[in-house]
C-alpha cells in the first residue's frame, strides 16, 4: 500500500516537472512510476534470492505479512533515491535542450528564410 501511495507520489512530481519544461505530462509520470515500482520489485527480488541461496529452506518456513518491515521500508528508500537521481538526469538534459533552441533562436535573428 505504502508504494502505491509512493509510486502516486512520483507520477505526479514527475508531471509537473514535465510540464515545466514543456514535455508530455503523462509520460514522464508513467516513467517515475514504473522505474520506482520497478526498482522496489527488483529490490523484493534480490532479498528473495538471497534468503533463497543463503538459507534453502527459506520459503518453507513461516512468512510474515508485516507491511512495515525493514526491506518494505528499504526498497521504498532505494526508489525514492533512484527516482530522486533520474529527475536530476532529465532536469540537466531539458535545461541543455532549451540552452541550444535559445542559441539556434538567436543565431537565426536577422537571417531571411
Amino acid at each position: 500500500m505504502i508504494s502505491i501511495i509512493i509510486a502516486i507520489g512520483v507520477f505526479r512530481y514527475y508531471q509537473t516537472l514535465a510540464v515545466r519544461y514543456g514535455k508530455i505530462h503523462w509520460k514522464y509520470g508513467l516513467l517515475g512510476m514504473g522505474v520506482c515500482l520497478a526498482v522496489q520489485f527488483l529490490f523484493w527480488l534480490m532479498y528473495g534470492m538471497a534468503g533463497l541461496i543463503l538459507d534453502l529452506n527459506h520459503f518453507s518456513q513461516e512468512m510474515e505479512f508485516w507491511p512495515f518491515s525493514i526491506v518494505n521500508i528499504l526498497s521504498c528508500i532505494v526508489s525514492l533515491i533512484v527516482v530522486w537521481r533520474l529527475r536530476i538526469f532529465l532536469e540537466k538534459k531539458w535545461k541543455k535542450e532549451a540552452e541550444i533552441r535559445k542559441e539556434a533562436e538567436i543565431e537565426n535573428i536577422g537571417k531571411n528564410n
